[in-house]
């Protein structure tokens, strides 16, 4: 009879446990990347936002205008020559919300919210969300109004989609008001960045449209975080749980192209304020007076103070210089 001791069971049995961990490790892998793929791109969170009853829209009222590109959702005030206050990009027309009445009582305000922005809904199916997208989709919108001519303003994604507009259609611009506005063909932020990614972007998107995140997203783009009140909280988050708002999200930071403004900016003749929060992370300074510099009709305002959304962080001396810039539109 053979006898086996204890210390030779292991170096028998070694092999079989390694195999079995392998096995065990690639089916987790496995399970692990199919459930980021679906994450990305087979599960859909809920647009609990569509439920919200905004007291803003009950306030001032929603218009709408129909156009092949898109049902525009608008607000509207005043009279005189028209203004264009296009929604700062990733939240709706309530960004300019201490501005429409003000600058009502010289003009006629239109605030748009744009194809994947706050309540408008796409009709194209084929839109591009890139540069040239935006751009016909601002045109669309005025021509649907009977809008010849008008002056614009944009923050963030919205001032350099009304840049490319006024580059392109600089008969149809009367003045540009750029406030903390892309542009630039300079790197975002980490955060933003990380959205041109495939599978990464699409989950970051879909994962930050909880409130907790949008307080976050809000407080981070400004000095006075006090004026981010529940209220103003509802009205940004809501929007951003629509599922084409989500999608227009990670496929605008990877199709806008910045080298096409920045080219010309030289050749840009369209009076234009650069207004811009000196204490914006997201848009540093520098950049204001690097458009400023390129820009050959331009005013530049630094507000201290202010960051990313000057307009909702330090909405008084936005709006008098608004007011003054506008005031010959």
């Amino acid at each position: 009879m053979v006898s086996l001791d204890d210390t030779s069971r292991p170096a028998a049995t070694q092999p079989v446990h390694r195999r079995r961990w392998r096995r065990w490790l690639a089916a987790a892998i496995a399970l692990l990347v199919a459930s980021v793929l679906f994450g990305a791109y087979g599960w859909q969170p809920g647009e609990d936002g569509r439920a919200f009853r905004s007291p803003y829209l009950a306030q001032v009222g929603s218009h709408y205008a129909d156009t092949p590109i898109a049902r525009f959702h608008y607000v509207q005030a005043g009279s005189g020559t028209p203004v264009i206050l296009l929604s700062p990009g990733g939240t709706s027309v309530i960004g300019w919300k201490d501005q429409l009445t003000v600058l009502a009582r010289d003009h006629t305000v239109y605030v748009v919210d744009l194809p994947g922005q706050g309540y408008t809904r796409l009709k194209d199916s084929g839109f591009a969300f890139d540069l040239d997208a935006m751009v016909s989709a601002v045109g669309a919108f005025m021509d649907s109004l009977g809008v010849r001519q008008a002056a614009l303003a944009g923050n963030s994604w919205s001032g350099g989609w009304a840049l490319a507009f006024a580059q392109r259609h600089p008969d149809r611009v009367t003045k540009l008001a750029l406030l903390d506005a892309t542009g630039l063909d300079l790197p975002g932020t980490l955060i933003w960045e990380s959205l041109k990614i495939p599978v990464i972007g699409e989950l970051a998107v879909k994962l930050s449209t909880g409130k907790s995140t949008v307080r976050s997203l809000a407080e981070g783009m400004m000095v006075n975080k006090g004026r981010v009140s529940e209220q103003l909280l509802d009205e940004w988050w809501a929007p951003m749980t629509f599922r084409d708002n989500i999608r227009a999200t990670y496929l605008l930071e990877r199709r806008l192209d910045w080298a096409q403004t920045e080219r010309a900016l030289p050749a840009t003749k369209t009076p234009t304020l650069v207004l811009w929060g000196k204490q914006d992370t997201i848009q540093p300074v520098q950049r204001a007076h690097r458009l400023a510099e390129l820009l050959p009709n331009e005013q530049l305002v630094i507000l201290d103070g202010c960051g990313h959304a000057p307009q909702l962080d330090c909405p008084d001396p936005v709006n008098r210089h608004l007011q003054t810039f506008f005031a010959d539109s």
